[in-house]
């Protein structure tokens, strides 16, 4: 729309905001003076309302991703689910430039595939009216990052220039908020016009704080400086609160829990969570990735200034401040690490290149409330594994491909990622091994034939069985990296399909010949033409029999008579620890690096690609994952930690 710039005095002002507080339609959010500092809260009247603040404690994020929300709610008695979209109409007055920019931020990261539709709500019932900047606050260097004005994303933007309120109208839903509400509106003088102009292009020099090369060269500077000795330096004084990520207008990460009371009634809840707490990356069998604190210290940098620009196109650190004023140690200012890094004339410390990997994209809504589901049939594999047959209710067809995952949900204990471990077919059911390690795989164990769960997905990429067609295959599992594995070995080997890939060797580590999965099925495979199958355990105890080779899964490889490695692939599932040393085995008899694959695990919490926790430097495992070619993660140090 065309912009239309008015004024209106302090008094009508403030009778407009009056006029607004009084309507029931809105809930009025502003900023308010907090002792010395300032908040964005709930007006009562107008004169509470601060446009002369410098920066807020917290961002007015919290009003669109809150601290604490239910996603669905349950009732264990009646097994009953339901969910709640929060639909009260808002307005929030007095949002810097800065902050209307990491909205605009968030927009793309919440809107960008599996719309979050709780988030969308909020944005869509919320009238944002921002106010330009008229005092600077002592750690903001918003101008160096080009957020200190802003052109779009409000409603209204207003100045205070003393004798009278300068307004811009930005959206059709402002204009129609001020004929509402307000009144003695008038046009702007050019003068006034003139003035606030003159306001905003005089704010760069009022910064004390300014980074010392163009923001657009950040992921650049620190693409080269990945092992710089600033990351341990700093570190070292970090005191692991994530205080820095809570108040950041631009981390979105979120966990998710169960909360239960003695009525059997509870909720699913989404809470902030940020990437310097220790046990941000803890899968449930205990391991830890990023467990040193010096690489959570240097994520956070490199997910805002590297790994976000690649993939959104914009940096995400708004330079307001707030990061640096919240750390008591003083070492979380990005301004402060960008410039001694800048200044630093040493040649390259430590290359990283981060490239996202193509993924199908779409603008489906995300649903939170899992599809119901029964366990068909349960079958005790080992001590700690079980198979489980699921199927859907009302006949839906299930869709996967191999090597894909779903969250399984069980209300009142939580959700976790369980890889499918039975081949893709027709129809509504699919089978899951699950070992027993966590709270969710836990209670599953506990479960009978006939119980009920929830299922949410298929999520991630799967296994593209059309580009390994006409190849000879390698499959290299260890452990319970069989799991998935065998979705793809069974698909291949069937009849249907078997004609299509050409000599399968199946290479598989154990612990003991008791952790050894699908024995049965193993020697079913052996059986099928041009199919080579090694097993090897890494120990055989005393008094079980076992006739096969002891030793790593490494040691297989000079076991197997290699035919036309030119065209042949690999595909590698199994701990981290395996993964460097079956690809140097695979290198050296001349699989091509294009032609290697890895499924790899992470603590993919949400399933897709929002809460942070399975994050590989800049990929997000749940999304562009499990399964990479190797050749897009063999540059990320992360990536077999």
């Amino acid at each position: 729309m065309k912009i239309s710039i008015k004024k209106m005095s302090k008094e009508d002002w403030n009778s407009f905001i009056n006029n607004l507080i009084d309507n029931s339609t809105y809930e009025v959010i502003g900023v308010k003076a907090k002792g010395k500092r300032f908040i964005f809260a709930p007006l009562e009247s107008a004169d509470e309302l601060r446009l002369d603040y410098d920066t807020t404690i917290l961002p007015p994020k919290k009003y669109f991703l809150p601290q604490y929300e239910d996603l669905l709610s349950f009732d264990l008695s009646r097994q009953s689910i339901s969910t709640r979209l929060e639909n009260e109409k808002r307005i929030i007055i007095g949002i810097h430039p800065y902050d209307i920019i990491a909205l605009q931020q968030m927009d793309k990261v919440y809107f960008d595939t599996h719309i979050d539709r709780f988030y969308k709500t909020r944005r869509e019932n919320t009238i944002i009216i921002g106010s330009n900047i008229l005092n600077i606050h002592e750690r903001s260097f918003a101008a160096s990052m080009n957020t200190h004005t802003v052109s779009s994303g409000y409603d209204l933007m207003v100045t205070d220039i003393g004798d009278s309120i300068i307004l811009e109208i930005g959206t059709k839903k402002g204009k129609e908020l001020l004929e509402r509400y307000a009144t003695n509106i008038v046009d702007a003088e050019e003068v006034e016009i003139r003035k606030v102009k003159k306001l905003i292009e005089s704010l760069p020099d009022r910064y004390d704080n300014k980074i010392r090369i163009n923001k657009d060269d950040i992921p650049d500077l620190l693409g080269k400086n990945y092992e710089h000795p600033i990351w341990k330096e700093l570190s070292e004084k970090c005191l692991q609160c994530s205080s820095c990520t809570m108040v950041c207008p631009t981390c979105y990460c979120f966990d998710i829990r169960e909360e239960l009371s003695l009525n059997l009634q509870g909720s699913r809840v989404r809470t902030w969570d940020g990437c310097l707490l220790p046990d941000f990356t803890r899968i449930a069998s205990g391991e830890i990735f990023r467990k040193d604190k010096k690489d959570r210290f240097r994520h956070r940098f490199y997910r805002k200034g590297l790994y976000i620009p690649e993939r959104y196109n914009f940096i995400a650190c708004i330079g307001c401040g707030r990061c640096s004023t919240a750390c008591i140690p003083d070492i979380a200012d990005p301004l402060n690490v960008i410039n001694r890094i800048a200044e630093d004339l040493e040649e390259t410390r430590g290359e990283i290149i981060v490239e996202i990997p193509v993924t199908k994209s779409g603008d489906e809504e995300t649903n939170y409330i899992p599809r119901e589901a029964t366990i068909k049939r349960i079958e005790k594999l080992t001590e700690f594994e079980k198979l489980f047959e699921i199927e859907l209710e009302n006949d839906e067809i299930f869709s996967f491909q191999p090597g894909q995952f779903v969250e399984v949900s069980i209300l009142g204990v939580g959700e976790a990622p369980i890889s499918i471990s039975s081949p893709p077919s027709n129809n509504n059911s699919f089978e899951l091994v699950v070992r027993r390690v966590g709270n969710v795989t836990n209670k599953l164990h506990a479960l009978k034939v006939g119980d009920k769960i929830g299922i949410r997905g298929p999520f991630g990429r799967g296994f593209d069985v059309k580009n390994l067609e006409g190849k000879n295959l390698i499959f290299v599992a260890g452990g319970i990296g069989m799991v998935p594995m065998r979705s793809l070995i069974s698909f291949i080997l069937d009849d249907s399909n078997r004609d299509k890939y050409g000599i399968v060797t199946i290479l598989y580590g154990s612990k003991t010949p008791k952790d050894i999965l699908f024995m049965d099925e193993i020697r079913e495979w052996e059986k099928k033409r041009d199919v080579v199958v090694k097993l090897t355990v890494d120990t055989c105890p005393e008094g079980i029999c076992w006739d096969g080779c002891v030793g790593l899964v490494t040691s297989l490889f000079p076991e197997v008579k290699w035919q036309d490695i030119e065209n042949t692939a690999a595909v590698v599932i199994g701990p981290p620890v395996m993964y460097k040393f079956v690809i140097k085995c695979l290198d050296t008899i001349g699989v091509r690096e294009e032609n290697i694959y890895v499924s790899l695990e992470r603590r993919m919490k949400c399933g897709i690609g929002k809460c942070g926790h399975c994050q590989i430097n800049g990929i997000y495992v749940c999304k562009e994952g499990p399964v990479f070619n190797y050749t897009e993660i063999k540059n990320l140090p992360e990536a077999f930690e």
